[in-house]
């Protein structure tokens, strides 16, 4: 896998906006902040455009990734926030040059869409964490420090979890991690961008989604036979993802009703997704989960 460089104080972020529009107020505080860390922020040229709910036209949008992946003067590419969008534009991303020019990309939700694209077109490791208009402009201390640990270059170690995991299965599991948001990964089912299962962690999260949903989700990757493929599975935040109705599972009854059958380890209360605290997840790396001592190692490190 290509990564890219480890970054330091005095290197530039250059945010970028691949799906909907977000608050300029939010984004000039977390520009702050980035620099209050040391570094140096350059914004899209678009993103603060406004198509519909976008921010900016889909070749806008996509125009910006691509020149700051091209811009010497840029060192990491951070998004604006998800919401819905990525789709539209990943095809049109430039992997022959991203692939030359391998930088550290941020993101998580909606942005799923584009890791999974920059995982496996480009060989790119990215970075499951913060975003400009989400949360990084009131960022706390511990998803700083996850943040920083990942992109400035911590070695092979302890992912450490702001909260005791929990094991829904037991048992030790290796493989490189993928995934995301769960309801962009079904998305890309059938397109360019499907994810690849075959011997990976898969990691997913997901918010506000009723638990049938989440139950149809998984029945799919059931019955395609993808969850079987996995050599392990990490759990992020489901935030407030709750039955529909009195006669819907609740979601753990939901979680081992669709997953503990399948004879792999599974650990969750990994708190990455729409949570606070967060932690970075670099994907594209390989990893380890050990259900029993409950803990998730990197067996290498994210940049170069």
């Amino acid at each position: 896998m290509l990564k890219g460089k480890k970054l330091k104080e005095g290197d530039t972020i250059g945010v970028v906006a691949p799906a909907n529009s977000g608050s300029k107020e939010k984004v000039l505080r977390s520009k702050e902040r980035l620099e209050s860390l040391g570094y140096k922020v350059k914004l899209g040229k678009h993103i603060f455009d406004t198509w519909h709910s976008f921010a900016g036209t889909d070749k806008r949008r996509v125009s910006d990734i691509n020149n700051f992946f091209k811009d010497p003067e840029v060192d990491a590419i951070m998004c604006l926030r998800g919401g819905y969008g990525s789709i539209r534009i990943v095809e049109d991303l430039d992997i022959e040059m991203i692939r030359k020019n391998p930088k550290v990309f941020i993101g998580y939700s909606d942005i799923t869409t584009l890791h999974s694209a920059l995982n496996q077109k480009a060989g790119l490791v990215t970075f499951h964490g913060p975003m400009a208009a989400s949360n990084f402009f009131d960022i706390d201390k511990f998803t700083t420090d996850s943040f920083r640990k990942s992109v400035e270059g911590i070695q092979p170690g302890e992912i450490i979890n702001p909260i005791e995991l929990k094991s829904l299965a037991g048992g030790k599991a290796v493989g490189v991690v993928a995934g995301g948001n769960l309801t962009t990964l079904m998305a890309d089912m059938g397109t360019t961008n499907e994810l690849d299962f075959k011997g990976k962690i898969l990691f997913v999260e997901e918010i506000r989604e009723p638990t049938y949903k989440i139950d149809r989700a998984l029945t799919q990757l059931l019955n395609s036979g993808k969850l079987y493929q996995l050599n392990g599975i990490i759990l992020g935040d489901f935030n407030n993802c709750i039955p529909a109705s009195e006669y819907d599972m609740n979601l753990m009854d939901l979680l081992e009703d669709r997953l503990e059958n399948l004879g792999i380890p599974i650990i969750y209360n990994f708190q990455s997704g729409h949570c606070k605290p967060m932690v970075t997840l670099p994907l594209g790396i390989e990893i380890e989960i050990d259900c029993d001592e409950l803990t998730i190692r990197s067996l290498e490190g994210a940049v170069r």
